[in-house]
C-alpha cells in the first residue's frame, strides 16, 4: 500500500512538471487536423494584414502592386500603388524566422514561393504554437514564485481550455492575440527584475519589450501599470519607488529610447506609404463611445461577450474584487488595469472588435488575470473538502463549456440561435461531429 501510495505521489508530481508539454501535444494534433475553413483563413483579413509585411519585402520587394487575398481591406494607398495595412509589423517580425524557413522550403522544392500557399500556413501555426507555449510556460514560472504546483496547474489549465485563449492559439494563429500573450508573460516574468536588479541591460530590455507590445496593440501600454506599481502597498512603498526613480533616472532613460527604436521601422513604411512618419491609418474609425462605453455589452453581449464565451475568466474578476483590498500579488494594480481595459474596449466604435470568438481583447490579460485566478483557487484549498469538491465541478464544467464551444465553433458573429445550436451539441454529447 505504501509503495502504491508512492507511486501515485510521484506519478502526480511528474503530470505537474510536465502537463505543458501535453497541453503542446494537444494543440499541435489540433492544428494539424484543423478544420479547412480554419486553416484556409489562416492569411486572411487582419490576420493578412499583420502578415504582409514578409511576403512584400522578401518575396515582392516592397508594397507596389503588392497581391493581397484581402483586396477591399487592404487598398492601395490614395493616389500610390503601395498597399495599405493599418496593422503595424510587429506580428510580421515576431513570425518572420518562421516564414524564413518555410520560404526555404519552398523555394528548395521548386514550389511557388507565393507567401500564401500550404507551407506558409503551416509555419504560421508553428509560429503560434511556439509563442503560446512560451507564453505559458513563463507564466507558470511566474505564478510558482507565490503558490504551489497543484494551484498553478489549475490555473494555467483553467484559463488555457476555459477561455478563448485556446481558440486564438490553434484555430486563429494568424491574429495578434497569442503573440501578445507571450509578450505579455515576458513582461510579467522579468518585472521583479526589474525593480531587484536595476542596471542598463534590463532597462533596455524591458523598454523594447513595452515598445513591441505598444507597437502590436497600442491600447496594450496599460500594462506598464503593472511595471510602475508592482509590489507597492502604501506610501512607504511609493515613496520608495519615486527613490528608485531619482537614484536610476538617467539609466530609466534607456527604457524609452529603447521604445522608440521598436518604432523606427514602422515609421519608414508609413513614410514611404504616404510622405509622413506617423499616419493614423484607421480612418474615421476611433474611441467614438468614450462617454457612453459599452461594458455590459463587452461582457455579456450575444456578439463577442467575453464572459459569456469565457466564463471561466469571471474566476479571475471574483479573484480581482475579493483580492484588491489587501493587494497581495498586485492584485489591485491588475484590477485597475482591468477597469481601464474594459473602459478602453467599450468606447471603441466597433465594442465586439470585428469578427471574433469571444472579446478577443482580453487574451492577452489573461496573464494579469492568473494571479487573482490563483488567489481565489489557494483561497478555496484552505475551505472544507465539499467547497472543494464544488469548485473542482465547477472547474471542469467552466472547461467543458469553452472546450466544446471552441470545438464547435460556428462563425462570428452569433446569434442566439446559433448559439442554441452550438448548446445542443453539447449537451447531447455529439462528439462525432467533425470541424
Amino acid at each position: 500500500m505504501n509503495k502504491l501510495t508512492l507511486l501515485l505521489k510521484r506519478a502526480r508530481g511528474l503530470g505537474l512538471r510536465y502537463y505543458l508539454w501535453l497541453i503542446l501535444l494537444f494543440a499541435g494534433y489540433r492544428a494539424v487536423t484543423l478544420h479547412a475553413r480554419f486553416f484556409n483563413g489562416i492569411i486572411w483579413s487582419d490576420a493578412e494584414g499583420y502578415y504582409l509585411y514578409l511576403p512584400a519585402l522578401f518575396i515582392h520587394g516592397g508594397f507596389e502592386g503588392l497581391p493581397v487575398l484581402t483586396e477591399a481591406q487592404f487598398p492601395m494607398f490614395p493616389g500610390t500603388n503601395k498597399r495599405l495595412t493599418r496593422y503595424t509589423y510587429g506580428v510580421a517580425l515576431m513570425q518572420s524566422p518562421f516564414f524564413l524557413a518555410a520560404h526555404g522550403l519552398v523555394k528548395a522544392s521548386g514550389q511557388d514561393a507565393d507567401g500564401y500557399s500550404s507551407l506558409y500556413r503551416r509555419a504560421i501555426q508553428l509560429a503560434a504554437l511556439l509563442y503560446g507555449f512560451l507564453g505559458l510556460l513563463l507564466l507558470k514560472r511566474a505564478l510558482e514564485r507565490h503558490f504551489r504546483r497543484g494551484i498553478v496547474f489549475l490555473t494555467v489549465t483553467g484559463l488555457y481550455f476555459g477561455t478563448n485563449l485556446f481558440h486564438y492559439m490553434v484555430q486563429e494563429p494568424g491574429m495578434s492575440h497569442i503573440y501578445s500573450f507571450f509578450l505579455f508573460s515576458l513582461f510579467l516574468y522579468f518585472t521583479p527584475r526589474f525593480w531587484s536588479r536595476p542596471g542598463a541591460g534590463i532597462f533596455t530590455g524591458m523598454g523594447m519589450l513595452l515598445g513591441l507590445i505598444t507597437l502590436i496593440r497600442p491600447t496594450n501600454l496599460v500594462v506598464l501599470l503593472y511595471l510602475l506599481l508592482f509590489d507597492i502597498s502604501s506610501w512607504q512603498g511609493l515613496r520608495e519607488r519615486l527613490q528608485f526613480i531619482g537614484r536610476h533616472f538617467w539609466k530609466l532613460l534607456l527604457a524609452p529610447l529603447a521604445s522608440l527604436l521598436v518604432f523606427i521601422p514602422q515609421f519608414a513604411y508609413w513614410k514611404y506609404l504616404s510622405g509622413h512618419l506617423l499616419l493614423w491609418s484607421y480612418g474615421d474609425e476611433g474611441f467614438t463611445n468614450w462617454d457612453q462605453p459599452r461594458i455590459d455589452m463587452v461582457l455579456f453581449h450575444i456578439k463577442n461577450g467575453w464572459l459569456l464565451f469565457s466564463p471561466m475568466a469571471g474566476l479571475s474578476v471574483l479573484g480581482c474584487l475579493f483580492g484588491s483590498w489587501k493587494n497581495r500579488y498586485n492584485i489591485a494594480v491588475i484590477s485597475l488595469i482591468l477597469l481601464i481595459s474594459l473602459y478602453t474596449f467599450g468606447s471603441w466604435w466597433c465594442w465586439w472588435f470585428g469578427g471574433a470568438f469571444g472579446h478577443r481583447s482580453f487574451v492577452e490579460f489573461y496573464t494579469l488575470l492568473a494571479f487573482p485566478y490563483a488567489w481565489l483557487v489557494a483561497w478555496v484549498w484552505e475551505q472544507k473538502k465539499p467547497v472543494k469538491i464544488a469548485f473542482l465541478l465547477l472547474w471542469l464544467t467552466l472547461i467543458y463549456y469553452s472546450y466544446f464551444l471552441t470545438v464547435y465553433y460556428i462563425s462570428p458573429h452569433y446569434d442566439w440561435p446559433r448559439w442554441r445550436q452550438v448548446t445542443d451539441w453539447m449537451l447531447h454529447f455529439r462528439l462525432g461531429k467533425k470541424l
